[in-house]
Formats: structure tokens, sequence, C-alpha cells
């Protein structure tokens, strides 16, 4: 067990800094965007933003998440580059149908969802980066399936600063807008296509195994399913605020999401790019139960630790990323509830991984489609009393929701004895931080950074105190000595396992 967690904590640190260099990346260019693009105009570049997010995951068919699923299963290298090359070519052949029927409707997607078919090249535009980043997600699944953390942070950093380098150039210096930003994102993805080719070429087998296709179809049907009720449950928020308000509500709201959604990049998409693989080849294992439970207290621990960072610190981080622009200072209030939704967010995710490792994808699929009904539910409900804030509490209520579901659902398939107490302490705990934190913003500046970092302090005492156990406390203190002498990652896995 302590092989496996030292595995999981160095591939989650290394996997860690590509989802730290995506953040980094999207607050250097969001200061970018501010200082050239009016609030109407961020919320267009927002809407973009989350119909090439749900396109992305639904014509890529659930295939580079099979093909991580079965490639985890055989040991031949060649077997895997067999299953790489397969999902190739299914994936050509979706993107090449996706193309020639999206392409010619971009006058139409422009004038339904951003009110001027004078944008259709915005969606076309659109359309063609979503075909290059399908194709460029999948080298990088295969990746992580071979474990090379590395190869994958530095595939993904030339992506990024590509990114940036483009769009600075694009919208900043050359002053082309929203055009410029989309050209800039189109070119990037571009990019990384023609980096990876090299080594998608040496990792293929070019043979197609149809049994290996009929396999990752089946596997992946129910994905898509899920990744449509998923992504509209995350993008419905968005939708439902250009519903019933204007663009530039789109655009305070897509500036508070970014900062919100901080913890939720760092810690739910790092540690998963980490954990499956690992969670894969372990499951049935003997002392799998205890190594799943023990991860799911940590695993929150942290992200509720992260959630709190965030939303102490939103007020100076909107001002800093906003270019001094009031216009968009009104995201701040938004940002500690949307990290707090991400915090459940969380727990859904984590004991949804439960229906991967069993193969049973269908009831992840019920589950997000339970979740999807019930937020808009709530959205058509909560909306016209509360504004945005009904949007937030729509979706914390269907997190929750679909985690109490998911539980249920899971536990019977495959029962885990997770540490609901203590999980519940976290979130009850990192609740109550926030709102003191909140009280804190309007006092002055000095003051209000102060207060705000004694209460990281604090947090930690009652965590120690309140949430620690004896036996807790004596692998932290071996833990500490082990920091001293090996180094973090075998103190953590030490205080975990021991």
């Amino acid at each position: 067990m302590i092989k496996d967690l030292r595995n999981t904590f160095k591939q989650s640190l290394v996997y860690g800094m590509s989802n730290i260099l995506v953040k980094l990346a999207g607050l250097i260019i969001v200061p970018i965007y501010t200082s050239t693009l009016s609030t109407d105009e961020y919320g267009m570049l927002v809407m973009l933003e989350i119909f090439s997010q749900f396109f992305v995951g639904v014509m890529a068919f659930g295939l580079p998440t099979a093909v991580l699923r079965l490639g985890s299963d055989q040991s031949d290298e060649r077997a895997q580059n067999k299953i790489h090359f397969t999902a190739l070519v299914m994936l050509l052949g979706i993107l090449a149908c996706f193309l020639a029927v999206f392409l010619p409707l971009g006058g139409v997607f422009a004038r339904v969802v951003l009110d001027n078919g004078e944008y259709a090249v915005y969606f076309r535009l659109l359309f063609v980066s979503v075909a290059f980043e399908i194709l460029g997600i999948l080298p990088l699944q295969v990746m992580r399936l071979k474990e090379q953390s590395s190869r994958y942070v530095t595939y993904f950093s030339i992506k990024l600063v590509a990114l940036v380098t483009l769009v600075w150039y694009f919208v900043a210096y050359l002053e082309m807008g929203i055009y410029g930003a989309m050209i800039g994102i189109v070119t990037a993805n571009g990019l990384l296509l023609v980096a990876t080719s090299v080594y998608v070429f040496r990792n293929i087998h070019p043979v197609f195994d149809r049994s290996a296709a009929v396999a990752m179809y089946r596997y992946g049907a129910p994905l898509i399913l899920t990744t449509i009720a998923g992504i509209a449950l995350t993008i419905a928020d968005r939708i439902f605020i250009k519903f019933f308000g204007e663009l530039s509500d789109v655009g305070i709201y897509g500036l508070a999401y970014k900062v919100g959604s901080l913890a939720n990049m760092l810690i739910i998409g790092t540690f998963a790019l980490a954990f499956l693989p690992i969670a894969f080849r372990k499951f049935g294992d003997p002392g799998f139960d205890r190594f799943f439970s023990r991860m799911f207290t940590y695993f929150i621990g942290i992200t509720a630790f992260l959630t709190l960072v965030v939303s102490l610190f939103s007020q100076e981080l909107i001002k800093v990323i906003s270019s001094d622009n009031p216009d968009y200072w009104r995201a701040v209030i938004l940002v500690p509830f949307i990290a707090f939704s991400f915090l459940l967010k969380a727990m859904y995710n984590y004991l949804a991984y439960m229906f991967m490792l069993l193969k049973r994808t269908k009831y992840h699929a019920y589950v997000t489609m339970v979740g999807v009904t019930v937020n808009i539910a709530l959205n058509f409900a909560l909306i016209p009393f509360f504004d945005v804030y009904g949007v937030i509490a729509a979706s914390a209520l269907s997190f929750l929701i679909m985690t109490a579901f998911t539980y249920r659902v899971a536990q019977r398939k495959y029962y885990i004895p997770y540490e609901l107490k203590r999980v519940g302490f976290l979130i009850l705990l990192v609740a109550a931080f926030i709102a003191v934190g909140m009280t804190a913003n309007q006092l002055p500046i000095a003051t209000r950074l102060g207060a705000k970092i004694l209460l990281l302090p604090a947090f930690l005492a009652v965590l120690y105190f309140g949430f620690v156990d004896e036996v807790e406390r004596t692998k932290l203190n071996k833990a500490r000595k082990l920091i001293r002498e090996k180094g973090w990652i075998s103190g953590l896995t030490e205080m975990i396992s021991g």
C-alpha cells in the first residue's frame, strides 16, 4: 500500500504541475482580455468557451478514457499501441463527420447563441479548434497510461506557452478582439498536434482491432450521455445567466468562475490524472478498500483547504486579474460560493470513480442525468428570486444530491467503509471559516490581509485538534522526521498507510 500511495502522490505532484500551468496560463490570459474587451465581449468569449468545452466532451465519444481503462488491462505494450491506433482511427472518422456537419452551421449557432449571424466565423474557428483539441487529448491519455507524467507536462507546457503567446499577440498587440482570441486558441491546439506527432507514430501499432473497437464503444458509449449531462451541468449556470440576463452578466460570472474553480483545477483534475490509472491496476487487490477510503478523506481535506485559500483571497485576486477595471469587481462576492460548490463536486467525482472501476459507466450516466434534471428545475425556480445567487445555489444543491445518489448506488455495488463523519466535519469547518473570512472584505487592505492570513493557521489548528486523532498525530510526527530525512512524499505516504 505504501508503494501505491507514494506513487499516487508522486504522479499527482507531476500532473499537478500541468494543472498549475493551466491555471497560471488562464490567469495570465484574463488580464489580456479584461484590459481589451468590455464585459459584453468577455461574456461572448465565455459563451464560446463553454460551447467548445461541450463539443470536446461529446465528440471525443469517451474514446480517450476508454483507451486509458482498456489499456490498463494490457501488460503488453504492443497491445496497448494497437488500442491507441484503433481509437485514433475511430476519432478521425468521428471528427471528419463532425466538421462536415457543423462547419456549415456556424451562422445558425451565431444567431442563436450570440444574437448575431455575423459572428459565424467565431463558431467555425471553434469547431476546428474542437477537432484539434480532441486529437491532442489522445496522445496525452497514452502518456497517462504509460505513467509518463514528465513527458505529459512537457507537451502540455508547449501548448500553454503557445496559447498565452498567441493570445497576447492577436488580442493585445494586434488588437483583433474575440477573433484574435479564437485564432490564438486554434493555433495553440494545432501546435500540440504537431508537437506530439512523432510520439503518436512511435506508440501505435497500425492494426485496427475490431474487438478493441467494440470494447471501447461499449465502454465509451454510456460516457457520452454522462459527458453531455456532466458538461450541461457545468455550463448550465452561464447559459441560464445569458437566458435571464445579459452578456455582461455572463462576463462577470465567467471571471468569478475562473477564480472559484481554482481548487477544482489544482486538486480535483490533478488527482484524477494520477489516481485513476493506479486505482485501475490496484482494484481487487487486498487492502484496496482501506486505500480507497483513506484517499477519499485526505483528498477532501486538501480540497477543503484550497477552497478556503481561494475564497479568502478572492477579492485581491479579482482586482489583480481584472486589470483594475471596476466593471469586473462585482465578481468578488460570487467567488466563495462558487468555490464551495466545487468542494461538493469533489465528493461526487471521487465517489463516481467506483463506476469506472466496476466498468458500470451506465450508472454514472444515470446519476448525472438526475443531476442535470434537478439543476434545470432549480435554476428556473431560484433565478427569478435570487438572480445569480440562484444559479450558484442550484449548482451546489445539484452536486449535493448527486453525491448522495452516487454514494447509495456505488455502495450497493461495492461497499467501501468511508469516514463520513470526518468528511462532514471538514465540509462544515471550511464553510464556517469562509463565512468568517468574507466579513473581513470591508476592512482596510492591511488589516484585511492580516486577518485572512491568520485564518489559515487557525483552520489548520482546528483540524489538528478536532480532526486528527492520536494515532495520526504520531504519524504526523513520524512524517515530519521522514520529510527532513527522505523528502515529503515518503513522509505523507507513511502517515496515510501506517
